[in-house]
């Protein structure tokens, strides 16, 4: 992700907070936010739910 798409993403993230964002720029976040999260990671690979985590039992 570009400098350009961070620096926006962080604008409407502060905007969002403070309760001053219209309904575009909370959708705009959005996507920013899942490009953000998706960006580097390996294509194809599984996501695990978390509902499929096994947890260790004593």
């Amino acid at each position: 992700m570009d400098q350009n798409k961070l620096t926006r993403l962080n604008i409407l993230f502060e905007k969002v907070v403070s309760d001053r964002a219209n309904s575009n720029e909370q959708r705009e976040l959005k996507s920013l936010y899942h490009e953000y999260i998706d960006d580097g990671r390996e294509v194809g690979l599984p996501v695990q739910e978390a509902s499929h985590f096994q947890h260790a039992t004593a």
